[in-house]
């Protein structure tokens, strides 16, 4: 399967059937545009969806993760509501 390089997140066309289902690290970065630490921060701080194991050693980013993202970088959380109460 070949996946285009895409200049931005914008030009990322989600909603095509012919795209992976799952994205890939080396994706995620060229994606976003955050480097593999800023991700992985990320995540730990709940502002990024976590990867799901693939088997084996692999994992990847489900493509409906990475557009919910995408639709709100900023508002993003992964974090259980009851988590987010006592953080407030």
């Amino acid at each position: 399967m070949h996946i285009e390089h895409h200049a931005n997140r914008g030009d990322v066309d989600f909603q095509s059937a012919a795209g992976p289902a799952f994205f890939r690290m080396a994706d995620v970065i060229r994606i976003t545009a955050l480097s593999r630490t800023t991700v992985y921060r990320r995540i730990a701080d709940g502002k990024f969806p976590p990867p799901v194991h693939l088997g084996g050693r692999a994992c990847g980013w489900p493509r409906a993760a990475i557009q919910r993202w995408i639709d709100d970088p900023d508002g993003y959380s992964n974090l259980p509501v009851a988590h987010l109460r006592r953080m407030n």
